[in-house]
Parts: C-alpha cells; sequence; structure tokens
C-alpha cells in the first residue's frame, strides 16, 4: 500500500468501521462491570466509588495525559502545515487507553511494592488503601491487571481500525507496565518511564493517526520525558535506603546523592535547552518557547535538590510532587505553544 492509499484508509476508517469501533468500546462494558463486581466481594469493609478511584492514583495521571496533550498539538501543526493528514478520532483515543494502562501498571506496581515491603505503614507514598484494610493487596493486583486489559483492548480496537503494524508497540508497553517493579529493581526504572510516558506513545500515537512513522517525534517529545523521569529520581533519591533495604537496586542508589544531585539538574535544564535547539535548528514553531514560564519552578526544584546532603534521609520529602507540578505545567504550555504556532 503505498502513502496515499495508507491515508485515504485512514482518514476513511470511521466512514466505514464506525460500526466497529464503537461495538468494540462497549462490548467492553459487560467484561468490566463482571469482574469490578467479582473482586468487589474481596473483603467485606465497605467502599465507594471513589476508593476505587482512588486506588488508581489519579493524581499520577498528568504523566500519561501531557504527552498525549503534546501530540495533539504537534499532529495539528502538522497538519496544518500540510505534513501530513489526521485521523484524530484515532488520535483521541490514545489518551483513554495511556491512562488505563498508567492506572493498571500503578496498581500493579502498589501490589508488588507491598509485597516486598518497599512500601510500609506511615510511608511518604500515600499509598494506605492496603494498610488500613479497605482493599486486600491481591484485589488490588487484579483490579489492575483488569483495568490493563481494558486498556490492551481499547489499543486493540485501535489498531483493528488502523493497521497492526505498530502492535510491538503496544506489547513493550505492555512489557514496561507489568514488569515494572522488575525494572526498577535492576537499575532500569528510569528507562521504563522514559519509554512508557515518552517514547512509545510519542511514535505509536504518531503512527495510528498518520500511518507513518515520524521518528523525530522521538526528540521532540524527549524534554517531557526528561522532566516524567525527573519525578521518578527524585522519588528513589527520597527512599534509596529504604529501597535498597528492600531488596532494590535503583539506579539512584547506585549513583549516590551527590551524582544523582547531578543527574536531577540535567533532568530539569536539559528539556529548556532541547526546545531552544528545536526551535532554532529543527523548524519547530518559536511559540514552544513558551514553556520558559516554568523556569522558575525548575530552579526551585534544582535549589531543594542541592540544599540536602548528600545520604538524602528526611531532605526532599515534596520533592517528587513539586516535581510532577513541573511536568505538568512545561508539559501544558509546550502543547499551548504548538497549537499557538499553529494558528499563526
Amino acid at each position: 500500500m503505498n502513502l496515499e492509499q495508507s491515508k485515504l484508509t485512514i482518514n476513511g476508517t470511521f466512514n466505514s468501521n464506525g460500526g466497529l469501533l464503537w461495538a468494540a468500546l462497549f462490548s467492553l462494558l459487560p467484561f468490566f462491570f463482571i469482574t469490578f463486581a467479582v473482586i468487589m466481594n474481596e473483603t467485606k469493609q465497605k467502599r465507594t466509588f471513589k476508593d476505587w478511584i482512588i486506588a488508581m492514583r489519579p493524581w499520577s495521571f498528568t504523566a500519561s495525559i501531557m504527552p498525549i496533550l503534546i501530540l495533539w498539538g504537534l499532529l495539528f501543526y502538522g497538519q496544518t502545515c500540510g505534513n501530513f493528514s489526521v485521523n484524530w478520532h484515532i488520535a483521541f483515543l490514545c489518551l483513554p487507553m495511556l491512562v488505563l494502562m498508567h492506572a493498571g501498571g500503578n496498581m500493579v506496581s502498589d501490589y508488588f511494592d507491598y509485597k516486598h515491603k518497599v512500601d510500609l505503614p506511615g510511608g511518604p507514598n500515600g499509598v494506605t488503601w492496603i494498610f488500613n484494610g479497605k482493599f486486600k493487596a491481591k484485589t488490588i493486583l487484579y483490579y489492575g491487571i483488569i483495568v490493563e486489559i481494558l486498556g490492551a483492548c481499547l489499543g486493540i480496537v485501535i489498531l483493528l481500525n488502523t493497521s497492526w503494524n505498530p502492535i510491538w508497540i503496544g506489547i513493550i508497553g505492555m512489557l514496561f507496565a507489568f514488569c515494572y517493579f522488575w525494572f526498577k529493581g535492576h537499575w532500569l526504572g528510569d528507562f521504563d518511564i522514559l519509554c512508557s510516558f515518552a517514547l512509545l506513545p510519542a511514535i505509536g500515537t504518531m503512527y495510528v493517526a498518520t500511518g507513518q512513522y515520524h521518528p523525530e517525534t522521538l526528540l521532540f517529545i524527549l524534554p517531557l520525558g526528561l522532566l516524567t523521569v525527573s519525578i521518578l529520581h527524585a522519588n528513589n533519591t527520597r527512599d534509596l535506603h529504604s529501597d535498597h533495604n528492600a531488596g532494590l537496586e535503583t539506579l539512584s542508589y547506585s549513583m549516590g546523592g551527590r551524582i544523582g544531585k547531578r543527574v536531577y539538574l540535567f533532568e530539569t535544564i536539559a528539556p529548556y535547552i532541547l526546545t531552544l535547539i528545536y526551535c532554532t535548528f529543527c523548524h519547530q514553531p518559536w511559540t514552544l518557547m513558551i514553556v520558559i514560564l516554568t523556569l522558575p519552578i525548575a530552579i526551585r526544584n534544582e535549589k531543594t535538590m542541592l540544599a540536602a546532603d548528600d545520604n538524602m534521609v528526611g531532605q526532599i520529602p515534596t520533592l517528587d510532587k513539586n516535581s510532577a507540578q513541573l511536568q505538568m505545567l512545561f508539559g501544558l504550555l509546550y502543547a499551548i505553544g504548538y497549537f499557538i504556532g499553529a494558528a499563526l
């Protein structure tokens, strides 16, 4: 199939296969409610709908929402410039798919953190619903797997309506989601996060929305990817001793506090330098430099990291949350920069 035929096929997807798409989506609902009813019987303690939502750790969803927003901006900019045509229906479906995968991965990770005593009562990560008996540990595991499967089903719906070519991206993404605990404990947690919340969504979303691979997208999503990794780095640096005591060999522990500080500085300064390079040499809109408005937050976070002593005990209790704030605001402005650039 040549490029023009591919574009025609993708742009005509909803005209020819719209019924298949929505039928597949609605077919997921009985599966969800049946399995949801099964796991609700795991404990007799009363739980509300809010409890089930909180178990997903929705406050972390900015890590999965921001890359898709940026890709929407990049798609809109590319379409406006005449670089490619976009199937927006498919592009929009990429957001709930990635959020579901993220939510499921959170709960699978929480289960293994509990099982291996990485998270302890009164810990700083706020995961209390297993310790207080609201949920059994295996309930969280089953719940996470179910949500992961829902995300995978939505991914299959997307592939059915585009092409099976990028299925390798989904397989690798599932591997990263289910095996995050292992990756984290073998120095690869940062790589897992960079791929899961930047590189894989970028290359996958661009393909299913345009019918082509766009390798340059890996560069353009890298600033956000580094800031997303900085959230994990701040978390693991804060917990480097407790993680090590639980048998995890994280990258942060291997580097130690002194080198870890320098890595964090790189992860929070490089995104601004990369954005400037893209605008100067890669024909990206200068409106992306609106991200400079978040630089004071980055500097504040860097000062917090530098002020901590090298053993990090009790020194940076909220730096991961502050890093998440920076990632969210930077990502939002980066996406807005593409939309404004397309309008000018």
